[in-house]
């Protein structure tokens, strides 16, 4: 099936703007946090980073005694030196070329001329990427996620493109050094993620070699990555923290991890499964039926988002029903009421959540047609969809690896979550569905979803983060001037606001080890307490 040519839109790089200027917005007001003031300093001491050699040194000491990520510690101390202000930039600028390697990889040519397209991707990462806040906002966080996935997947561009007959450069020395530079930032990025891209960069050199094709810069790629995986590995610190997390952690406890790590990202990439799902059944060519809209299902929608923006009245009534006259009468532990509440606490912006995806869902499924995924036939005949099954596989792989970590964190999938979103995007770009997706109804349903999840979710977090830093200002504030008048102990009330927006904002209260003890070397106080009732 040929596609039919795609008009470029004056409008291409406007996504990309909109993309930069959220981010750009919810990093200028994300504050230093938890592990920020560590880096602040110079590692395992309580001297402040204030030159270079400083920033060399506490990467150096990093690395012998937490880790072997050095790339993107090494960036974490610079940007922490150098100030706020362009750390938040070059973030902003980090996930927005995210989103378009994502897209580049989807299409496997360096074009950006389809705003829709490149929209939706935009889209699709804002609500996929595992614990947001965590792995693309917060600066400690951003730098081991975003700055590997991008630097990684540049460096995987080539390839893809050479493999798919699109590669615009030439055999040059030059270029072959590029490759060599990128592949030792990527291998030496985080753990699954350089294994995956060394792996990959050598499977693919080593078939170009035994076809005696030219591969001089895949290589010089591949040499890269694996000197960098080397120094990743090999890292002192790694043996130290894993010797300290991993005491005790048999092999079920590492297949434990690996069926949690799994599902909460499932959980995350929901909105990117069931598109792919409904454009596969596009290329079914099912037959549409009569749309319904589930009215109470929208009506109970709003309610709770308006409870959501006023305290979360419906969850706090429920949980101070459960705490005041249900538990008491149970003797429940002081534990689990502390868990319940905080389940309570963020119940309201998932309970949100998952409304909006069924409101949307279920007209579109029947809008499409869509009844089961036509496996067999769609791999036969799109191309396409054979490349989106080997990204998921890689994917796939790429969390597999963890099963050597002694934990296995939801964040750690970002990287198996880009490869899965540029599978999705490569078949939402297929222009029969696209054609499919812009009769309507179909067009309306996707607009108005679209609009929801991304509305909702990107208000709460400037809302959200706006409020925490206006309380986080006025704790360091307090905290400066214990440090003046030599007040060894500061206490605080627990921060009110406890929602989280999908977990697109992070933001933890200040009675933790990690909080506290970087942040009283690096303002030299003693103690900060959060006095609870």
């Amino acid at each position: 099936m040929q596609e039919k040519k795609i008009i470029v839109s004056p409008y291409a790089p406007v996504p990309l703007i909109i993309i930069f200027t959220v981010m750009l917005a919810l990093n200028c007001m994300m504050p230093l946090h938890r592990d920020d003031y560590d880096y602040s300093l110079i590692w395992g001491t309580a001297e402040h980073v204030n030159s270079l050699s400083d920033v060399f040194e506490s990467t150096y000491l990093h690395y012998l005694s937490h880790g072997g990520r050095a790339f993107t510690v090494f960036c974490l101390n610079f940007f922490l030196w150098l100030g706020k202000f362009p750390f938040d930039v070059i973030n902003a600028a980090f996930f927005t070329a995210l989103v378009a390697l994502i897209y580049v990889h989807a299409r496997r040519e360096i074009k950006l001329d389809e705003p829709i397209i490149l929209a939706a991707t935009g889209l699709l990462t804002w609500l996929s990427l595992p614990h947001f806040g965590e792995v693309a906002v917060w600066k400690s966080g951003s730098t081991v996620y975003l700055w590997s996935a991008v630097p990684a997947l540049l460096f995987l561009l080539p390839y893809n493109l050479k493999l798919a007959g699109r590669l615009p450069l030439k055999e040059n020395n030059l270029f072959a050094a590029g490759m060599f530079l990128l592949g030792l930032i990527a291998g030496c990025s985080v753990e699954n993620l350089g294994v995956t891209v060394t792996m990959l960069a050598g499977m693919i050199t080593f078939h170009w070699r035994k076809k005696k094709l030219s591969c001089t810069w895949a290589t010089a790629g591949f040499a890269g990555s694996l000197i960098g995986l080397i120094i990743l590995l090999a890292a002192p610190g790694n043996f130290v923290r894993y010797d300290e997390q991993g005491e005790g952690k048999g092999i079920l406890a590492h297949i434990g991890n690996q069926i949690a790590g799994n599902a909460e990202m499932l959980l995350y990439i929901l909105p990117a499964v069931l598109i792919f799902f409904c454009a596969v059944c596009v290329l079914r060519d099912t037959q549409p039926k009569k749309i319904f809209v589930s009215r109470p299902l929208v009506a109970v929608t709003i309610i709770f988002v308006v409870s959501y923006f006023c305290d979360s009245f419906i969850s706090t009534t429920i949980n101070n029903f459960f705490v005041n006259h249900v538990f008491p009468s149970f003797d429940t532990s002081t534990k689990f009421i502390e868990r319940f509440e905080n389940f309570m606490s963020k119940s309201e912006e998932m309970i949100i959540y998952w409304l909006i995806i069924f409101v949307i869902f279920i007209p579109l499924r029947r809008a499409l047609g869509a009844k089961k995924f036509p496996v067999k036939d769609t791999l036969k005949k799109f191309p396409a969809v054979r490349y989106a099954t080997i990204l998921f596989i890689l994917a796939l792989f790429n969390n597999f690896v963890m099963i050597f970590a002694p934990t296995f964190p939801a964040r750690a999938t970002f990287s198996s979550v880009c490869f899965i979103l540029a599978g999705v995007v490569a078949v939402i770009r297929l222009q029969i569905v696209r054609e499919r997706f812009s009769l309507p109804p179909v067009d309306k349903i996707l607009k108005i979803g679209a609009l929801a999840l991304g509305g909702f979710t990107i208000i709460a977090a400037l809302f959200i983060t706006y409020t925490m830093r206006q309380e986080n200002h006025a704790r360091i504030v307090a905290v400066k001037e214990a440090a003046a008048n030599y007040k060894p102990v500061v206490r605080f009330e627990p921060i009110a606001l406890k929602n989280r927006a999908l977990r697109h904002v992070f933001f933890v209260d200040f009675d933790n080890s990690v909080t506290t003890n970087g942040l009283c070397k690096f303002y030299g106080i003693n103690k900060i307490e959060v006095v609870k009732e």
